[in-house]
């Protein structure tokens, strides 16, 4: 063969070995782990979340929720982040692991239990949702040593913490809370079968004592109940010791629930809502956040770009299973605006601003804004609050938002979300020229 007819015949084969090599390589490059900020605390520090393993199952381990006093708990998280960090197989290839170092990073800067408002987060959160009343949340709450104090929070799920966890946990399969010291693992409270197999199988290799549930005082408000309150298993350990991470019967634990993973840390099934079908994290969404306040599921999910989209009367919600920090968030909803007169401010002290937009939020929208957590349900307001005369001859208000309307119903002196997104479908279905069967 002449040379030259050698070098071409080499640059083919080298050309063709790299359009086979260059995929793969770049296949592999595709993280396993990664740093990711789910959120900010009241002060502003970070809240971050350390991901091992690309599986569909997403499992969490959460430290460091009581602060300062259990500072353990965040050393033996940063313990297990190095440890699956240098131990990658130890992941089953359908799992996804995310460790969580610190939740409360104010009551850890302020030297707290609570956190930076005065309120104990493991006391703070939505426990009406299961079927055992003994746990609801109350704000006069049992804390440690059965201290008796107020700081169960304002209200449910007030902290920006616990909205933060809240969120982040709509799409996980199961989550592991760690505490300190008593030398146990219990599940919730309300009966979960997975969660107390779980519990059971991490207090046997950990070489813990299981216990049903925390017997020494009541907990409200606590955060593995209001897991159970959306199907989602969760279980406490309670290290021993106040300052020894414990981190070999921890690292046992933690692997003893991975090896049993199937059933541990079960997959994601849809739920069926009068007929309906609603994905799990959906699901959980509208539960946690008010089933009877965001209205029923219209219709099923719809897949759209990777994303499984669904409308409910009052609001329409998105599940992206590729977003690691949110998987289930509001969408923009088009509604015709608002006629009136601009209802006036009655106390300068409720007035939210917002950067993105010129109108403002004040006196009771504001309020009931902040309680709701107003950002996920219904985003920046897109005008003014606006007085509404009614046929009755009576005057309410009413507000637009990115993602809903809000109006103040007079006669039962409350505020209420509009069905604006039930409305615009029936307003379709009406006019649509095609459809056999209309609403008349």
């Amino acid at each position: 063969m002449k040379p030259r007819y050698l070098v071409i015949v080499c640059i083919c084969i080298w050309f063709s070995a790299m359009c086979w090599v260059l995929p793969v390589a770049n296949a592999q490059q595709a993280p396993r782990n990664a740093r990711v900020q789910i959120g900010v605390s009241g002060q502003g520090l970070p809240i971050e979340a350390f991901r091992f393993g690309t599986g569909t199952r997403k499992f969490v381990i959460v430290g460091q929720t009581h602060g300062a006093p259990e500072r353990n708990t965040g050393v033996l998280s940063r313990q297990l982040i190095d440890w699956f960090g240098n131990h990658p197989e130890a992941i089953p290839a359908d799992v996804r692991l995310y460790i969580i170092p610190v939740l409360n990073p104010d009551g850890d800067k302020l030297e707290s239990r609570q956190n930076a408002n005065g309120v104990d987060l493991n006391r703070n959160m939505n426990t009406n949702l299961d079927k055992c009343s003994e746990n609801d949340w109350a704000q006069r709450v049992y804390g440690a040593s059965a201290v008796i104090s107020d700081t169960g929070g304002p209200y449910a799920d007030s902290e920006p913490e616990s909205r933060v966890i809240r969120a982040f946990l709509l799409d996980a399969s199961a989550v592991v809370f760690l505490h300190s010291a008593a030398g146990l693992v219990f599940p919730a409270f309300c009966e979960d079968p997975i969660a107390n197999a779980m519990a059971q199988i991490y207090a046997k290799a950990g070489n813990y004592q299981y216990a049903r549930y925390w017997d020494k005082y009541p907990i409200t408000g606590g955060m593995h109940d209001w897991a159970r309150g959306i199907d989602l298993p969760a279980i406490i350990p309670e290290l021993e010791s106040g300052d020894d991470p414990e981190f070999d019967r921890n690292l046992a634990g933690v692997n003893a629930v991975l090896a049993n993973a199937p059933a541990l840390i079960p997959a994601l099934a849809d739920r069926q809502i009068n007929g309906i079908t609603m994905s799990m994290p959906i699901w959980r969404f509208w539960q946690a956040y008010g089933a009877e306040m965001l209205g029923p599921p219209l219709a099923d999910a719809q897949l759209r770009d990777g994303k499984y989209v669904q409308a409910f009367a009052t609001i329409m919600l998105s599940y992206d299973p590729r977003d690691e920090v949110q998987a289930v968030r509001a969408l923009p909803i088009e509604v015709v605006p608002i006629a009136g007169e601009v209802a006036l401010t009655s106390d300068d002290a409720t007035v939210l601003t917002f950067a993105d937009t010129k109108a403002v939020v004040h006196d009771a929208f504001a309020r009931y804004y902040q309680r709701i957590d107003g950002v996920q349900l219904l985003g920046a307001p897109q005008d003014n609050e606006r007085m509404m005369a009614l046929p009755v001859g009576t005057q309410q208000s009413q507000q637009q938002f990115t993602y809903g309307v809000i109006r103040y119903d007079e006669i039962n002196n409350r505020i209420i979300r509009l069905p604006v997104v039930w409305q615009s479908m029936v307003t379709s279905n009406v006019i649509a020229p095609t459809q056999p069967f209309q609403i008349r």
